[in-house]
């Protein structure tokens, strides 16, 4: 599942929030080198892995 977003290339919006959301898989963000807004609000994440937004 870390690939479900390698295709959206171009995102510029992402929108997670209130999704229950208990991790982050490493690199699930890489491709979205567009990407200017990530809401992630209101979900269960007690820390974010090392270069997920590099």
């Amino acid at each position: 599942a870390e690939e479900v977003f390698d295709s959206l290339v171009n995102l510029q919006q992402l929108h997670l929030y209130q999704n229950q959301l208990s991790a982050l898989p490493t690199g699930v963000f890489d491709n979205l080198t567009q990407l200017s807004i990530l809401n992630m609000h209101t979900n269960q994440l007690k820390s974010v892995p090392r270069g997920a937004f590099d």
